[in-house]
């Protein structure tokens, strides 16, 4: 079966490597050269600790002041944009503590599958991207934050996950620098890996087991038999595809919207 994977970052890449092992005859289509991107240039945390969402009580308050910095973790580029104000209401609206609680499971098993993918990748011979599980120290510096820390190390035993409460002296013991803290939360759930590599390990298995890639090759449209794409058409030609994978890219919205 033909199968088109449009979006090369680790998610269309980590599909076209089960979608291979299915049996699919696979092509990934990148409007790029997969050199460079967030998937090649980002911090590589593996973090089963990271089970609260975004959307929090507390967040849209903090949310106002950090969208127009641009070094916040929340920076919004300013702009007008139905989508964006459309975002915006849902992501309020889901910044409350029934959100979080139903959200824990699931983001934990998330990541957990995740990392039990990253673990099979490392052990084999084809794959050497520095995966490392050495946990993660959360540091704190206030009582209030203190008490924060105190429940998260309680909700994240509660999931079943290795986290523990540090004072002062025991997050000391952990650092041969003197650190400017009162303590920490550390996950020992949590692992990195290098990003850059593990993409490179990733389009190196892939070409030689047979997967295509058609890269610079930017998508402009598809071609429908009956209900079904029949064809990816880009600036650069028509390729047919019995089925299709359509990864969160920019532009993906618009051609969702074109396929329905």
């Amino acid at each position: 079966m033909k199968t088109i994977v449009i979006g090369g970052g680790i998610i269309g890449l980590s599909c076209a490597y089960f979608l291979q092992q299915s049996g699919h005859e696979v092509t990934v289509i990148d409007k790029g050269d997969m050199e460079e991107g967030c998937s090649y240039g980002n911090a590589g945390y593996v973090c089963p600790s990271h089970f609260v969402p975004m959307a929090t009580p507390g967040i849209v308050k903090q949310g106002f002041k950090w969208m127009l910095n641009q070094k916040s973790p929340f920076y919004v580029q300013p702009r007008f944009s139905w989508s964006l104000m459309e975002w915006g209401m849902k992501f309020i609206r889901s910044a409350n503590m029934k959100h979080v609680d139903r959200s824990a499971i699931p983001l934990r098993d998330i990541a957990l599958l995740s990392q039990q993918l990253y673990v099979a990748w490392s052990n084999q011979p084809a794959f050497d991207f520095s995966y490392q599980h050495k946990g993660l120290l959360e540091i704190f510096q206030t009582e209030k934050n203190a008490a924060h820390a105190l429940d998260a190390v309680d909700k994240a035993r509660q999931l079943g996950l290795d986290a523990s409460f540090l004072n002062k002296q025991q997050l000391q013991q952990l650092e041969e620098q003197q650190i400017d803290a009162s303590g920490a939360i550390f996950f020992k759930c949590d692992a990195h890996l290098n990003p850059n590599l593990l993409m490179n390990d990733l389009k190196n298995d892939l070409r030689q087991k047979g997967v295509h890639f058609l890269l610079n090759e930017e998508v402009i449209g598809f071609a429908k038999s009956g209900s079904k794409v029949s064809a990816v058409i880009t600036r650069g030609g028509r390729y047919q595809a019995d089925r299709l994978l359509l990864l969160p890219v920019p532009g993906a919205a618009s051609w969702r919207q074109s396929l329905t």
